[in-house]
């Protein structure tokens, strides 16, 4: 009601002076033609017809609104009524280049997509090519400095497949019952390599739990908050995973590490695209800001609600609160 009138403020002075005017009119100039009931009886008459006006006016503007905002939909017949023609057809030209643009758009995505996809099948021949080279290497700092140049160029092609998806992930997830330890153990599996080279000591207490999830899309958020750790670890680096049982029906899932912890400034920012917090900026360590990123937008697809707590020197805890979709899935 406030927007409504603020937005038809420019309109009640001229009315005010008009019922001014005609009271005016009758009162002084047919004084002795004119009775004060008659003068009374015809202000109530303008007074129902404008609160009629008034309500049939705020009908048609909440409607519009609800329409403009995307509450409700029209057709074509209720614009012209509702906007006029000249005004509906503009809107419907309008809309109808907005929906062409948006599906040359969404085409676009796709063909870039499945050159993505191309793209990667094809890096990986020789990377499995380096793979056996490597092995023939004599050299052992030589071999182990390849080893993990390879292992970073295979992450970044995964994270490249899946971050590609991200955005039109509707016919690539499929909710299903995962052992949470299952996925664990597959992502500590993808950064064995990181995680032995570094000699992480790794903590499970999953037990035999299970949740509704994708477990692709689970793994991948896995991988990026292990990478994390691995890039921002302590001198004697360990990790921790550890799943507890809610009621009703609920898991969380902790993920703990001792590295070097995210600054209480820094925490609102965590999972904004491209942020590069305090600990990047020294120059020691290599961020795009996009691996939290991908851990926020992949925990919205899955109905996972995150939590982080952390303390500059002490590590960080990521606390993965999976909820009870069995009843959702069933249905």
């Amino acid at each position: 009601m406030r927007d409504y009138l603020k937005d038809r403020a420019g309109i009640f002075p001229g009315l005010l002076f008009i019922w001014c005017f005609m009271n005016f009119y009758l009162a002084f100039l047919c004084a002795s033609h004119l009775y004060f009931q008659d003068l009374l009886y015809l202000n109530l008459l303008l007074l129902a017809g404008a609160f009629g006006g008034f309500l049939w006016d705020f009908f048609r503007w909440k409607k519009a609104g609800d329409y403009l905002e995307g509450r409700t939909s029209l057709t074509f017949a209720e614009q012209e009524k509702l906007f006029g023609k000249r005004t509906a057809a503009y809107m419907k030209e309008k809309e109808e280049e907005y929906q062409k643009e948006t599906r040359r758009m969404l085409r676009e995505q796709e063909d870039l997509i499945d050159y993505i996809g191309k793209w990667t099948h094809e890096a990986k021949l020789p990377l499995a090519a380096l793979k056996l080279i490597n092995e023939r290497n004599q050299d052992r700092e030589a071999s182990r400095q390849m080893k993990e140049s390879i292992a970073r160029m295979e992450s970044l092609i995964h994270t490249v497949v899946l971050g590609s998806k991200l955005h039109r992930p509707e016919h690539d997830v499929r909710f299903e019952k995962i052992s949470l330890k299952a996925a664990v153990g597959e992502a500590l599996k993808n950064q064995s390599y990181f995680l032995i080279h570094h000699n992480f000591q790794i903590e499970e207490e999953v037990e035999k739990i299970q949740v509704y999830t994708d477990k692709r899309w689970l793994v991948y958020l896995l991988d990026q908050l292990i990478q994390n750790g691995v890039k921002y670890r302590s001198p004697h680096p360990f990790l921790t995973f550890k799943a507890t049982q809610e009621e009703p029906g609920g898991v969380i899932l902790y993920v703990e590490d001792n590295g070097l912890g995210i600054p209480s400034q820094d925490l609102p920012y965590i999972f904004q695209k491209g942020f590069v917090g305090r600990n990047h900026r020294k120059g020691d360590y290599r961020s795009t800001g996009m691996g939290l990123y991908f851990v926020k937008e992949i925990c919205e697809l899955l109905h996972i609600e995150i939590r982080v707590f952390s303390e500059p020197g002490k590590g960080s805890r990521f606390e993965l609160r999976f909820q009870d979709l069995s009843e959702h899935l069933f249905l």
